[in-house]
C-alpha cells in the first residue's frame, strides 16, 4: 500500500475455529508489514487461541460488555487513542465496521457484507452465484483480504503456539485427571457451540470409545467446552469401558493446545478443536452432518471427514427440524475404522508425563 501503515489493527473472527483458520492470514500480514506495530482485537473467550502467537505486538481483549450498543462506543474510544493507520476486518458484521470507523482507523479493509460497504475504505465482494454465497474455505476467504493488501498468500498452514509453562500445567492437569501419556491418547470432543445439529449422538461416541479401548494401549479422554460438560459426562457414563471425562475440570483453550498436540488422534464434530488438530499435526476424524465441509476445508492431509449423503444436508441449521439423520446415520463402525486407519498411517510417538513439545 502507498499509505503509511506503521500501526495496524486486525479484528479477529468471533468463533474459535475461525480464529484458527485465520492464522495463515495473520502470518501473511506480519510478513508483509514487518516494520509495523500490529494489534489484534479478539473476543475475551477466544483470546487464549492467540496466546504466544508471534504476529502481534499487542492484544486488545474485547469483553462481553463491549459487544453491545454502549460497548461499541467504549471500544471505539479505545481505538481512537491508538491512532491506527490500517484496519483489517476478519469479521463480517456491520458493528465491527462501525467500531473501526468511529475509532478513526484511517483505512479500513473488509468484506462488503451486512450493508456496511459505505463504512469501509476498501471493500471486497464475497463470491456469490445467483445471489447466494459460494461455499469456499474460510482460510482462503481471510487470505483474500491479505492479497488485496499486496501480501503473499501461498502459505495456508494453520499454526498455534504455547509456552513451556503451559506444557508443564498440562503435566500437572494430567496427573490430577488420570491422563496417561505413555499410552496412545484418543481425544473425543462431543460438543459444538454452533448448536446440536453439529453433534454426533452421545451413544455413538460411547460405542466408539468401547471399540477403540479394546486395544489396551489406547486411553480415551473426553473433552468439553463451556456448557458441554453434561455431554462429556454422558459419554463416559454410557461407555462400557474406562474413559477419562474432563467434565469436572474442563481444559481451557490454552491447555487444549498441548493436550491435542500430544494426542494420538482426535475424534470430533465440526468445531474449534478440529482446527487445533490441524495446527499441531494431530490426526483427526471429523463427523459432518448439518454443515458444508467446503466452508472449513484446510487441506490438512491427516484429517478424514466422515459423513453420509442425505437429501437435507447440508442445511446449515443450528437445530435439526426432522430426525437428525445426517448424524445418526454415521455409524460408530465407520468412525472406528477411520480412526484405526489414521493411527496406523500417521503414528504419533507416545510421550511420558514429563515430556512437552510446542510450536
Amino acid at each position: 500500500m502507498s499509505m503509511s501503515t506503521s500501526h495496524i489493527l486486525v479484528v479477529a473472527p468471533n468463533w474459535v475455529g475461525d480464529v484458527v483458520m485465520a492464522t495463515p492470514a495473520f502470518r501473511s500480514l506480519r510478513a508483509a508489514f514487518g516494520d509495523a506495530r500490529i494489534a489484534v482485537a479478539v473476543r475475551k473467550n477466544a483470546r487464549p487461541v492467540l496466546d504466544d502467537a508471534p504476529w502481534f505486538d499487542e492484544v486488545i481483549e474485547v469483553s462481553p460488555q463491549e459487544q453491545g450498543i454502549f460497548g461499541t462506543l467504549g471500544l471505539s474510544a479505545r481505538l481512537r487513542r491508538q491512532g491506527f493507520d490500517l484496519g483489517v476486518l476478519f469479521t463480517n458484521s456491520f458493528r465491527t465496521a462501525l467500531v473501526a470507523r468511529l475509532g478513526r482507523v484511517r483505512h479500513i479493509v473488509g468484506y462488503s457484507r451486512e450493508m456496511r460497504g459505505f463504512l469501509l475504505s476498501q471493500s471486497v465482494e464475497p463470491r456469490r452465484k445467483d445471489g447466494k454465497f459460494v461455499p469456499a474455505s474460510m482460510v482462503d476467504y481471510y487470505l483474500e483480504l491479505c492479497r488485496r493488501l499486496g501480501a503473499s498468500v501461498s502459505d495456508r498452514r494453520l499454526e498455534l503456539f504455547y509456552r513451556e509453562e503451559v506444557a508443564r500445567r498440562l503435566d500437572e492437569f494430567s496427573l490430577r485427571r488420570g491422563i496417561d501419556w505413555t499410552r496412545r491418547v484418543v481425544v473425543m470432543n462431543p460438543g459444538a457451540s454452533f448448536g446440536l445439529s453439529k453433534c454426533w449422538p452421545v451413544k455413538h461416541f460411547a460405542q466408539t470409545a468401547e471399540a477403540l479401548s479394546e486395544e489396551k494401549d489406547i486411553q480415551v479422554v473426553v473433552i468439553c467446552g463451556p456448557g458441554e460438560c453434561a455431554l462429556a459426562q454422558a459419554v463416559a457414563r454410557q461407555a462400557k469401558c474406562a474413559v477419562v471425562s474432563l467434565h469436572e475440570e474442563p481444559a481451557g483453550l490454552d491447555l487444549l493446545k498441548p493436550l491435542i498436540h500430544r494426542a494420538s488422534l482426535l475424534i470430533t464434530n465440526d468445531t474449534g478443536p478440529r482446527h487445533y488438530a490441524a495446527a499441531f499435526d494431530t490426526p483427526v476424524v471429523t463427523v459432518f452432518g448439518a454443515t458444508d465441509p467446503r466452508w472449513s476445508d484446510t487441506g490438512f492431509e491427516k484429517e478424514t471427514i466422515v459423513r453420509v449423503d442425505v437429501e437435507c444436508s447440508p442445511c446449515q441449521l443450528r437445530t435439526c427440524p426432522v430426525d437428525h439423520r445426517c448424524m445418526t446415520w454415521v455409524k460408530p463402525e465407520m468412525v472406528v475404522e477411520t480412526a484405526r486407519t489414521l493411527m496406523s498411517r500417521f503414528p504419533k510417538r507416545k510421550q511420558g508425563r514429563g515430556r512437552a513439545e510446542h510450536s
